[in-house]
């Protein structure tokens, strides 16, 4: 009975130790944990992967050029809330609206110039008070969406078809002449 309860000591001291160890090995504010690592850089400088600035509505980055000189560009993330051929304004997650001047030479990637809306999401990238690109989801995910969209219609008659044929084989289904005699006295 001693070795047993000997055991069962040594057993919670080492529990406990071990418990002691891993909670100081954490930060002391849970929200705040270790960061991943960053992305590893693809040739020309760019970062690689998809979501690299997932959720950032705005900030400055500092971007190379091609000739190794760098220079600072600021970027705002939001849903078009007014566009023309001089200006577009975006109002970010954060209530923030911001304008930019547009020149012929901007860059518009994903949707082209004349196509963006009023509602759309997008990113404008500039330097000072001119926006150098606009990037939005663009022409392919308006396609991916229409897709979507044309696959629900069909999903939705394939239910209603299946649905008819349902109802029609319960109108075939009769219940034999004994049963429904039957049925019929009980409910006289």
């Amino acid at each position: 009975m001693r070795r047993r309860i000997a055991a069962a000591v040594i057993v919670a001291a080492g529990l406990a130790t071990a418990g002691i160890a891993y909670a100081e090995s954490q930060p002391a504010d849970p929200s705040v944990g270790p960061s991943a690592p960053a992305a590893p850089a693809k040739p020309g400088g760019r970062a690689a992967g998809p979501g690299v600035l997932k959720g950032a509505i705005h900030g400055d980055l500092l971007v190379q050029g091609e000739n190794g000189t760098t220079r600072t560009v600021t970027f705002d993330r939001g849903k078009v809330t007014a566009v023309s051929a001089g200006s577009i304004t975006v109002e970010r997650t954060d209530g923030v609206w911001v304008t930019k001047s547009l020149t012929d030479q901007k860059v518009f990637n994903g949707t082209p110039k004349d196509k963006v809306q009023v509602g759309m999401g997008a990113v404008v990238v500039s330097s000072g008070d001119t926006a150098e690109r606009v990037l939005s989801k663009g022409a392919r995910a308006e396609k991916r969406l229409e897709k979507r969209q044309e696959r629900l219609e069909k999903r939705q008659e394939r239910l209603e078809k299946g649905q008819e044929r349902l109802e029609r084989r319960q109108q075939r289904v009769k219940p034999s002449s004994s049963v429904d005699d039957g049925l019929e006295t009980i409910v006289s």
